[in-house]
């Protein structure tokens, strides 16, 4: 690269870093934040996974309950009951994929059991982190009261951070998280005729 290209280069990571030491400036609030991974896209739960292991990191508790998920336990599960079942209550739904069970009571009265144990966690500020993973669909197939959840949610302690995924969010979850990441769908080895395998989809 000639001198003039560096020269250019330097201006303009220059100009970047003083947009993001501004934007750092700004930033002074301190408190417990709402992510909504959704959208139709592989790897929402991997996404929240990723950043509970994170807080576990800095050794901070968390609380997971997962709706939907069946009784076949997945890698990030393993690894959690192997690594830091300590560090974090887990609650699983265990009934299986809703289109599986093909029974609206018996899947009611799971949610109810599981959103107990979510609710719990929401109150509790012993918890830095509380992961939601596929509490849309819950909200989707009127398992649970839309009003309910997003009122827990919201009357969470004040440094708890909450990750609701799950594909098709309700507006009142777009509208109460801090954060929104949307994952696309663009393509997928499965619709290919490739097998789900253990490691990379579960």
């Amino acid at each position: 690269m000639d001198e003039d290209k560096k020269r250019n280069h330097n201006q303009r990571m220059q100009r970047k870093k003083d947009v993001v030491d501004a934007a750092i400036a700004r930033a002074q609030d301190e408190r417990g934040i709402v992510i909504l991974i959704t959208g139709n896209g592989k790897g929402k739960t991997t996404s929240a996974f990723g950043t509970l292991y994170r807080a576990l990191g800095h050794g901070q508790r968390a609380g997971v309950v997962q709706f939907i998920k069946g009784t076949q336990a997945t890698g990030e599960v393993l690894f959690l009951q192997q690594q830091a079942a300590a560090a974090v209550q887990y609650h699983a739904m265990a009934t299986g994929f809703t289109w599986n069970t093909q029974n609206w009571d018996a899947d009611k009265r799971a949610a109810d059991q599981a959103w107990a144990h979510a609710a719990r966690m929401l109150r509790d500020p012993a918890l830095n982190l509380v992961l939601l993973d596929e509490l849309t669909y819950m909200l989707k197939y009127n398992y649970l009261d839309t009003a309910e959840v997003v009122a827990a949610i919201a009357g969470r302690p004040a440094m708890q951070t909450v990750i609701v995924t799950g594909r098709a969010a309700r507006p009142e979850l777009l509208e109460l998280a801090d954060t929104v990441s949307e994952i696309a769908d663009r393509k997928h080895a499965f619709r290919a005729g490739v097998k789900a395998q253990p490691g990379i989809d579960f």
